[in-house]
């Protein structure tokens, strides 16, 4: 059986500490703040994410097992982050966040970076 659970650490933190909460709710863990972005309309903000699985698509065949979103809010300084991840067919763009369910058993890995704008050029 899988957990609905898992850890984070960040700048401020000195270890790995225990999500604030479970995956399978639509916020409150430790990257449900960036994908804010992703399921709401929000005309400032942009998003780019890319998946070889991608969502509601059947059949579609790649060479590459890539997925992550790139989140960009021009309206705050040094404000992107890149998430990297191992889901297929996540994150289904627009829509509540909903981790798919038959994929909590299979542990999935988020990595997350905050990135500042200078750093843009070198990635």
């Amino acid at each position: 059986a899988g957990k609905n659970d898992g850890r984070i650490i960040t700048s401020a933190s000195v270890a790995w500490q225990q999500s604030p909460a479970q995956i399978t709710v639509n916020n409150g863990h430790s990257f449900g703040k960036a994908l804010e972005h992703v399921a709401v309309v929000d005309q400032s903000a942009k998003f780019v994410a890319y998946n070889n699985k991608p969502p509601n698509a059947v059949g579609v065949q790649t060479n590459s097992n890539s997925k992550g979103i790139l989140i960009m809010d021009p309206r705050a300084d040094d404000s992107a982050a890149w998430i990297i991840h191992t889901v297929p067919g996540f994150p289904k763009a627009l829509q509540a966040f909903i981790f798919p369910a038959e994929e909590i058993a299979k542990g999935h890995l988020f990595v997350c970076f905050t990135i500042k704008e200078e750093q843009l050029d070198v990635i």
